[in-house]
């Protein structure tokens, strides 16, 4: 089979682009936000104007299109990065994309090519390299070959992140060094809190500007606005109870914060249906499993994270929920914490190729 490669701000491109997923994916699990997807063409999403977009799909001799692909492009970046990878199962379909990819890339004064990441990691990125029986929310979803066939065509795993899901807790005490430290904080004047929704959008400013700034040293990090961040995530307010969010202060400040939300498992992918948002309201009510998505700690006040993890334990203890620590970078100390307690490991990769 020959492949070529189409590529551009053009109807037929953008139009094979967003309907190669659903052909993709028929049958199974379609991760596509199709939203995000044409507000990005569009340039209407947030983030449009911070960074420039290539679409890429590659058609085969019968006109199907065999994989697609986006390029983007920030200036003072030396990388391009490459997402919303989608590919049959053929080298070379996947090489006509990535050697064209390349070339674009080169062009725009590139030195390496990192992904995927789907225009910004504040959108989506990483591959799933394992556990593919059910999608837990949040996490990336993905056909199992893809890591394989980008190694092939030149790319290193450049960064591993995991999740970790424990074992529900059944013992009352944890463990007595973090126990202690919730009580040594405590006297020393922190308060720990719960989400007050009434107060939603002021604690959600407050836990922009913290994570803002711890998240700077995260592999493909870009600053954005905080206009920018209430667009791609205020709607957390619609699902999260107060005790989803904790919060530590001290002297009035935030301090460190955690965000949690039920697994709703494939139901928060692709379009809403009847039949998902029953689901979801059915999980919502009583959630088997929570996902820690957020935890941040002020450079300032070390020692809160096993403070967090300590009271986070306490929670699931009383309400017999099983915890997934979600897409921690490897070797980060959040990954550490309660592992004794480790049920089962999913691995992401996050892959380079230099050019």
């Amino acid at each position: 089979m020959n492949y070529r490669c189409l590529y551009g701000k053009d109807k037929n491109i953008e139009k094979r682009f967003l309907k190669m997923p659903g052909k993709h994916y028929r049958g199974g699990i379609c991760p596509q936000d199709i939203g995000t997807e044409k507000a990005l063409l569009d340039g209407t999403h947030p983030l449009s104007g911070t960074f420039d977009i290539v679409p890429m799909v590659v058609i085969d001799d019968r006109g199907n299109t065999a994989a697609r692909g986006m390029l983007t492009f920030y200036e003072d970046e030396d990388t391009a990065y490459l997402g919303f990878f989608d590919c049959i199962n053929d080298m070379e379909a996947c090489m006509a994309l990535i050697t064209n990819a390349e070339k674009i890339a080169r062009d725009h004064g590139k030195i390496s090519i990192t992904g995927p990441v789907d225009s910004s990691i504040w959108i989506g990125y990483r591959f799933k390299t394992d556990k593919f029986d059910r999608p837990c929310s949040a996490e990336p979803w993905n056909k199992p070959y893809y890591v394989e066939l980008w190694e092939k065509c030149g790319f290193e795993v450049w960064k591993r992140y995991y999740s970790f899901r424990l074992n529900c807790i059944t013992e009352k005490k944890g463990n007595p060094k973090y126990e202690a430290r919730v009580e040594s904080f405590r006297k020393k004047g922190y308060e720990y809190k719960n989400l007050d929704k009434k107060d939603f959008d002021r604690i959600f400013r407050e836990i922009y500007e913290l994570l803002i700034r711890i998240y700077a040293s995260f592999p493909g990090y870009k600053w954005i606005s905080y206009e920018a961040f209430y667009a791609l995530f205020h709607k957390l307010k619609f699902i999260l109870v107060p005790d989803d969010v904790m919060l530590i202060y001290k002297d009035g400040a935030l301090a460190a914060f955690s965000i949690s939300i039920p697994n709703f498992y494939e139901n928060l992918f692709g379009k809403l249906t009847l039949t998902k948002l029953i689901r979801i309201l059915k999980i919502r009510k009583d959630p088997k499993e929570m996902i820690y998505l957020y935890m941040g700690v002020d450079p300032s006040h070390l020692g809160l994270g096993s403070v967090i993890a300590e009271l986070t334990r306490r929670e699931l203890y009383e309400n017999g929920r099983i915890p997934l620590k979600a897409l921690i970078l490897e070797n980060k100390i959040t990954a550490f914490y309660y592992n004794d307690l480790l049920n089962e490991k999913m691995e992401y990769v996050l892959l380079r190729k230099k050019l």
